[in-house]
């Protein structure tokens, strides 16, 4: 057997063993955790540091006012807090929520018998109706667990205590909003992953059935479907209704979060949410870590103006506008007051006068 098939027969049996794959989604949830952190703080519209200008460059397009990366923005937070730890704010709840998850849809999956049917376009509907059901029951029931999350990563906004560890959030839900809070939001995060796993579970079936992975040269993947990135296909249609399931878990829930700018005119109904986030532009909002993040508000600070450098001379036969020379400023001086009159004093007759010397003390 060559190297090639052992190698493909490695990734199926890895691809078929659910305890593999559940350990697989655990170290993922584990490693990624600071990232999914900020990006749950940047889909509800905080952002604690002031953009800076940046010139136009390959990195930052037209240039403009740019937040700074994912990594300063982590500091902060660590800064913060005082720990590192902030970053992994419900890991606990996080990784229950996969947990239910892949074990619900395994089971499912496994009560759920394949098509028997010949004909492939049944076969596709058959197997779309099948993931799309085991999908559902395992949002219904890890969704609890999706809202706590939330509301634990965005009580550090406000620094409430009452979202600090898993059971005073649960016991926070139930006393303020009874069983239904742990289902804030749950129709648009039914909708956008039962969608999104349609259309992923449909081009699967079509590249399957049509062998485009021998077509296009495509290595064999572990669980026998397609290579294609159908999961990033997946992850950018359903986005908007990721967004305002995020945001709806932690609408008027009593937290600092439903006073950010962001989140205003969303708290009604799902629908009112992806309309004004339609509306303002900020549907994608918190899908972007990887590139620099444009402000919205341009008018932050006037950019700097450029050094100033030399007159060059004017070109010959130019007219140039002669600017009118300063006129120096002359200051007034107070008018002097006029001296009165001395009287003149009368001439002497004859021309003798009478003139005593003064008489000296002895």
């Amino acid at each position: 057997m060559v190297d090639g098939d052992i190698g493909r027969m490695l990734r199926s049996e890895a691809g078929k063993n659910p305890t593999v794959k559940m350990l697989g989604s655990l170290a993922q949830v584990l490693i990624c955790k600071p990232f999914h952190t900020v990006t749950v703080l940047l889909q509800v519209g905080y952002e604690p540091l002031p953009p800076t200008y940046r010139k136009p460059s390959i990195f930052f397009f037209s240039g403009g006012f740019y937040y700074p990366n994912i990594f300063k923005y982590m500091k902060y937070l660590a800064d913060k807090e005082g720990s590192r730890l902030v970053l992994y704010r419900g890991l606990t709840p996080r990784l229950g929520g996969v947990f239910i998850t892949n074990s619900v849809r395994s089971e499912v999956l496994a009560a759920l018998p394949a098509s028997t049917s010949r004909c492939p376009p049944e076969q596709i509907a058959h197997e779309v109706t099948r993931q799309c059901a085991a999908t559902a029951l395992a949002v219904i029931t890890s969704h609890p667990l999706l809202v706590v999350t939330n509301r634990m990563i965005v009580s550090l906004i406000g620094g409430e205590e009452k979202y600090s560890t898993v059971f005073s959030a649960i016991s926070t839900i139930f006393g303020e909003e009874g069983i239904l809070g742990f289902y804030a939001g749950i129709v648009p995060h039914l909708l956008g992953e039962v969608s999104g796993k349609a259309i992923e579970v449909l081009i699967q079936e079509i590249v399957e059935k049509a062998e485009l992975n021998k077509k296009l040269g495509l290595p064999a993947p572990a669980d026998g479907k397609t290579s294609l990135p159908v999961s990033a296909i997946h992850g950018f249609l359903s986005y908007p209704l990721q967004l305002t399931t995020t945001i709806m878990t932690v609408n008027n829930c009593g937290l600092a979060v439903s006073d950010l700018p962001a989140v205003q005119g969303t708290q009604a109904s799902w629908t009112a949410c992806i309309k004004a986030l339609w509306n303002s532009g900020n549907i994608k909002r918190g899908s972007n870590l990887m590139f620099a993040r444009k402000s919205a508000d341009q008018t932050w600070h006037t950019p700097p103006s450029p050094p100033a450098c030399p007159l060059a001379a004017p070109a010959k036969n130019v007219a140039v506008a002669e600017t009118p020379a300063e006129v120096p400023t002359v200051p007034v001086v107070p008018e002097i007051p006029e001296m009165p009159e001395i009287p003149a004093v009368s001439e002497c007759p004859d021309g003798k006068c009478d003139l005593k010397p003064a008489p000296t003390s002895e």
